[in-house]
């Protein structure tokens, strides 16, 4: 059966509301966004005005079932939960990147500052002047990120507490994932099936295309390993 997502209301999130903005403020409505499959994201609007943004891990927000609790130091795994966000909220906060301000994190749950003013995509579409100027700040983010090296790959949370990630490099980590993912992708579709054996050949001439190194920039982990 389906799992079925149960939505949190305000008398939920009231008590994770006052932790984060205090007692004297009142939560007055929950408002919920798109923002990922593997937990919930609620705008919380208070009584006096005040906004911000609660991410909530639990079993009921997440669509994914990973088999239990995911191993950081596999690079593929779930990227998900309190722990692996505050560090990745600090070491984008301490590159220079803006990142909305962690006002509160819990035990399965993280409150941060609301930005308010629209989407990229919506102000591509109706003032493209003004997404220009927001593009050349990612641009710069992305730039801030790239100057940002080191010698380990993997999870940033496993990577600043000293850690290793499994695997001996990044090329051969990305090749067995995706050459378990031309196994699993044959087993469902007899397309797939029908080319797997040359899937897997190309997989690894592109894996030996790839030069070796020895520092690893800093990027967002669904655009990929850099």
């Amino acid at each position: 059966m389906d799992r079925v997502r149960r939505h949190l209301t305000a008398a939920d999130l009231a008590p994770l509301a006052r932790a984060a903005l205090g007692p004297r403020r009142t939560l007055n409505g929950v408002e919920r966004l798109r923002g990922g499959s593997r937990k919930g994201v609620y705008r919380l609007r208070c009584d006096d005005g005040a906004t911000a943004v609660a991410y909530v891990w639990s079993p009921e927000e997440d669509y994914w079932d990973h088999g239990g609790h995911p191993d950081p130091r596999d690079p593929f795994s779930a990227a998900s939960g309190p722990a692996l966000f505050a560090a990745a909220h600090d070491r984008l906060t301490a590159v220079g990147v803006r990142t909305p301000r962690l006002l509160h994190l819990g035990t399965d749950a993280a409150v941060v500052e609301d930005v308010t003013g629209g989407s990229l995509e919506e102000a591509l579409a109706c003032d493209p002047a003004a997404a220009a100027a927001t593009l050349g700040r990612l641009g710069e983010a992305v730039r801030a990120l790239g100057a940002h090296t080191t010698a380990s790959y993997g999870k940033v949370a496993v990577v600043d507490a000293g850690g290793s990630s499994h695997g001996t490099s990044c090329v051969q980590v990305v090749r067995d994932r995706a050459q378990r993912d031309v196994e699993e992708a044959a087993r469902r579709d007899p397309r797939i099936a029908a080319v797997r054996e040359e899937a897997a050949e190309r997989l690894g001439h592109l894996a030996a295309a790839v030069r070796p190194r020895s520092r690893h920039a800093l990027v967002h982990g669904e655009p990929g390993p850099v």
